[in-house]
C-alpha cells in the first residue's frame, strides 16, 4: 500500500514533477516513502553512502558546515516540494554533510537502489534529473559518460561547481570542502598533478582559496563561467 494518491496531489503542480514522463512519475509515486523527522534529528550523515533522492514537503533542513564551525539556515522559505539528493547520481562520493531537521519535517525519500534500477531500465529518465541539477548549477549538465570530453580546466571547474552548488539554495556551507573531494573516480579522469595545476590557477585568479586541506569558493559566478563549454553552455 502506498500514499501515491495523496502525494500526487502534492506534487502534480510542481514544475519539475509535472513535466516528467508518466512512467517516471509512477515509479517515484510507487517507490518513495514518507519520512517524518523531529527537530534536531539526523536525516543523513557525513560519510554515509548515497541514500537516495528526496522531496522536502514541510519544514526546513540544516546542513552543517564541513568544519562544524557554524550552522546555516535557508535565508527564505523554499518552494515546496524542494527536491534534493540527485547530485549523488552524478557523483561517486559518500555524503559530505550531516543533514538535520531544523523543525518538524516531512520528506519523501526514493531509495538509491530503486532509483538506480529505474535509471538502468530506462536510460531516458536520466534527462529529468540532469535538468533538475542544471537549475541548481546554472550550467547544462553533460551525461556522466561525456564529462571527460570537457577540456581540462572546464572539467575541474564543473567538478568544483558540483561540489559548491549541488544542493542549491538550501546549502551554502558546501562552498567550503576538502580538497580530497575534488578527485572523483567517476567523470573527472585527470591525474592529481593536473588537478593541482588547475586548482593553483583558479586560486591565482581569485576564484577559490586553498588552505589546510580545504577549498573555499569565493566567486561562484566566475567558477560557473570557467565551467562553460559547448557541453555545459546554459540553456536555462
Amino acid at each position: 500500500m502506498t500514499n501515491g494518491a495523496q502525494w500526487y496531489s502534492w506534487l502534480i503542480h510542481d514544475y519539475w514533477f509535472n513535466e516528467l514522463p508518466a512512467s517516471l512519475q509512477n515509479s517515484l509515486l510507487e517507490g518513495m516513502r514518507q519520512r517524518r523527522v523531529t527537530p534536531g534529528r539526523l536525516i543523513f550523515g557525513q560519510g554515509e553512502p548515497a541514500c537516495g533522492f528526496y522531496a522536502l514537503l514541510s519544514g526546513s533542513i540544516r546542513f552543517n558546515d564541513v568544519r562544524d564551525q557554524q550552522e546555516w539556515l535557508p535565508p527564505a522559505p523554499l518552494q515546496r516540494p524542494y527536491w534534493f539528493g540527485e547530485v549523488s547520481l552524478f557523483d561517486d562520493r559518500p555524503r559530505r554533510h550531516d543533514v538535520y531537521a531544523e523543525d518538524h519535517v516531512i520528506l519523501l525519500q526514493m531509495p538509491q537502489r530503486l532509483l538506480a534500477e529505474q535509471l538502468q531500465d530506462h536510460p531516458r529518465h536520466w534527462r529529468p534529473f540532469r535538468k533538475l541539477l542544471e537549475k541548481k548549477l546554472g550550467v547544462a549538465v553533460p551525461p556522466v559518460e561525456e564529462v571527460t570530453l570537457l577540456p581540462t580546466n572546464e572539467r575541474v571547474a564543473f567538478r568544483l561547481l558540483l561540489l559548491a552548488e549541488g544542493y542549491g539554495p538550501v546549502d551554502r556551507s558546501s562552498r567550503i570542502f576538502p580538497e580530497s573531494d575534488v578527485m572523483s573516480a567517476r567523470g573527472l579522469g585527470l591525474t592529481a598533478d593536473v588537478v593541482e595545476r588547475v586548482l593553483g590557477e583558479f586560486a591565482r585568479r581569485g576564484i577559490i582559496e586553498r588552505g589546510d586541506g580545504f577549498i573555499s569558493v569565493f566567486d561562484v559566478e566566475r567558477l560557473r563561467k570557467a565551467a562553460w563549454h559547448r557541453l555545459t553552455e546554459s540553456t536555462l
